[in-house]
């Protein structure tokens, strides 16, 4: 009998199966798991930051997010930006396209967004257009090491306009995860020859 709980499941210590996180070009994988299989906001945000690690180990941007709707995971999306040449490919907004496909509705009433990293305005703005109350996020974008860019003054005014705008929707969530845990990604992304 398969294992399908996370974090104990494939891939973890003494098992030789790969993980479903493993691969940052699946992150689909996790479509359909129940939020208590995961082990609820905890268990998500620990999902997406996994997620995020393996895109930077990759060399690829460190972001991934899942949409949870049902108590069920409804989408998933990985940073694709560089690859698509689309500046638009945010994790959060390609996880938002992949559950809006899957629901084959592009209205998520009653879905929470589920993000590696705060996000920014626009993956906000996309959040409520399509009907997404909640984002909870799990590391604050003041843990982007200087490595990768400061976040520019530009951006962080915006996401002050959307959440004057949307107050309530954005929140970081509650993890026994350690600061160094959260920025994990980031630190990874810039070992392996990622950032400026």
């Amino acid at each position: 009998m398969q294992d399908k709980a996370w974090p104990r499941q494939a891939g973890s210590p003494g098992d030789a199966r790969p993980s479903r996180l493993d691969d940052p070009d699946r992150p689909g994988q996790l479509v359909g798991m129940t939020v208590a299989e995961l082990g609820g906001d905890a268990g998500l945000l620990e999902a997406v930051l996994t997620l995020a690690e393996a895109q930077a180990a990759a060399g690829r941007a460190p972001f991934a997010a899942l949409i949870a709707r049902g108590g069920k995971v409804a989408g998933a999306g990985v940073n694709t930006v560089e690859e698509d040449l689309d500046p638009s490919a945010h994790a959060e907004v390609r996880a938002i396209r992949d559950a809006a496909r899957r629901a084959r509705d592009v209205r998520l009433t009653g879905a929470v967004l589920y993000a590696s990293c705060e996000p920014c305005a626009l993956c906000r703005t996309v959040a409520h257009a399509a009907g997404i109350g909640k984002v909870v996020f799990a590391a604050p974008k003041e843990l982007i090491p200087s490595d990768m860019g400061s976040v520019p003054d530009d951006t962080v005014r915006l996401i002050q306009a959307v959440d004057s705008v949307l107050p309530g929707q954005t929140r970081r969530g509650a993890t026994p995860m350690t600061d160094a845990r959260l920025a994990r990604p980031f630190t990874t992304f810039v070992a392996n020859g990622g950032g400026r």
